[in-house]
């Protein structure tokens, strides 16, 4: 039901800026409200309910995704609970500028050197709705210039560098990464969680504070929830849930069998049981695929 009203309120949100009218405040933090509770509840739920829920336009997704994961993030960081409500709204909204570009550089992403400029206002038209957003947190619109700054200053808009980068700008700069580079072409890199996580890592104390980085490998696991794994059976499963003392050995769903068939009713392991594949063979991951290489409704898991 969260992520349900949270798309829903993102795309009156996008219409509202489409058209020229100001955005709805008190919409966009209940729907921030909506995603804290959740993750609060239960963080492993909503990250594999965005990973599996059938896209309903890659912005719109993108937003809820990150919305989410930061939110998730900041619950990790044990920050507290109207902090949360802040990270979830800023996950919303941080991008809203990209709806002042042009529709054909917003969908496809920069070409050349003159779009790449052009499509680095998307921060400041940011900037600029929220500011005359009544009732948005009046820290809001500052916050959403930062998730491009880097902690080496060789981000944008400012080129700030390290303390001159508000906590929540560092922690939107993780996870705007993370998704871009796990994202499918044309708005990320398609690479599996694990090799974005590696990305992410080797670029700790240049472009991403050192410490937090290490704290959202921490958070997400090295196998995310929501992450298509491939078993040493040979099998395909998704991840449904971390364990936090064997990260290595995480709760999944095996979907596909080794032939590529699906499995019909899906089969659940706990890898920290150490179940087995043969007698003298417990099962582990061998490698991760990319986010989309398995479809599932989450209606056939939530419903």
């Amino acid at each position: 039901k969260a992520y349900i009203r949270t798309t829903e309120v993102v795309k009156e949100l996008s219409r509202a800026v489409e058209i020229g009218k100001s955005i709805d405040s008190s919409r966009s933090h209940d729907a921030a409200t909506q995603i804290t509770e959740s993750v609060v509840r239960n963080p492993d739920a909503m990250a594999l309910l965005i990973k599996l829920q059938e896209k309903s336009g890659a912005t719109l997704s993108r937003v809820v995704e990150v919305s989410v994961m930061m939110t998730i993030f900041g619950r990790f960081l044990q920050l507290p609970h109207e902090r949360l409500e802040i990270l979830g709204m800023l996950g919303l909204l941080q991008d809203v500028g990209k709806l002042k570009l042009p529709t054909e550089l917003a969908t496809r992403g920069p070409m050349n050197a003159a779009e790449v400029e052009l499509y680095r206002a998307h921060v400041n038209h940011s900037v600029e709705i929220l500011s005359n957003t009544p009732g948005v947190p009046p820290e809001l619109p500052g916050l959403a210039s930062l998730h491009h700054e880097r902690f080496d200053g060789s981000g944008y808009p400012r080129g700030l560098r390290g303390d001159a980068i508000a906590l929540s700008g560092l922690i939107a700069g993780i996870v705007d990464a993370f998704d871009s580079l796990t994202a499918p072409p044309p708005f990320g890199e398609h690479m599996s969680p694990s090799n974005a996580l590696s990305v992410i890592y080797k670029g700790r104390g240049k472009q991403f504070h050192p410490a937090l980085v290490e704290q959202f490998i921490q958070c997400i696991g090295v196998f995310p929830v929501g992450s298509v794994v491939e078993l040493n059976s040979g099998e395909v499963a998704v991840v449904l849930a971390q364990n936090m003392v064997r990260r290595l050995q995480p709760r999944i769903m095996v979907v596909k069998d080794a032939k590529g068939n699906p499995i019909i009713p899906y089969k659940m392991l706990d890898l920290m049981k150490e179940p087995k594949v043969r007698p003298d063979e417990p099962y582990r991951i061998q490698r991760t695929l990319e986010y989309d290489s398995v479809k599932i409704s989450p209606r056939e898991l939530f419903l």
